[in-house]
């Protein structure tokens, strides 16, 4: 009996829509999260290191919380599997971002590859690539 009060009482109210709507696909900050996955996937492992600078930069620079910051790497890993070439995501950035939005994405593309202490070389090199692609340069 308390099943169908409850039952009930749930269909009466009224639906409350998500506070932020979906992260899709082609979201600028999916775009840019890539890029930063590519460097920490660079040296064959994403450390948790890795994943908190990551986190850190979403949170910061993309105006979203952990939730959302979760959400973003979880859709942008999604895409790097859809689309393993990380030239269309230089290319959203490069159409969508300005040249302050792009230094500062630079700098985050370092800070992943720093995370663990230092760069791997594999990490300098797709930071180094990525950055010079996306035309600017940030202090590294």
């Amino acid at each position: 009996m308390l099943d169908t009060i409850r039952m009930l009482l749930a269909d009466s109210l009224p639906t409350v829509p998500d506070a932020e709507p979906p992260i899709l696909a082609t979201d600028i900050r999916v775009a840019a999260c890539a890029l930063l996955l590519e460097v920490a996937y660079a040296d064959a492992r994403f450390s948790r290191d890795e994943r908190l600078v990551i986190t850190k930069a979403l949170t910061t620079h993309f105006g979203v919380d952990a939730r959302g910051a979760a959400e973003i790497v979880e859709v942008a890993e999604a895409q790097l599997q859809k689309e393993p070439s990380d030239a269309s995501f230089t290319r959203q950035v490069l159409a969508e971002y300005d040249e302050e939005q792009k230094v500062a994405l630079a700098g985050m593309l370092w800070d992943v590859a720093h995370a663990d202490g230092w760069p791997a070389e594999h990490e300098a090199f797709m930071a180094s690539k990525l950055e010079a692609w996306i035309g600017t340069q940030a202090k590294s």
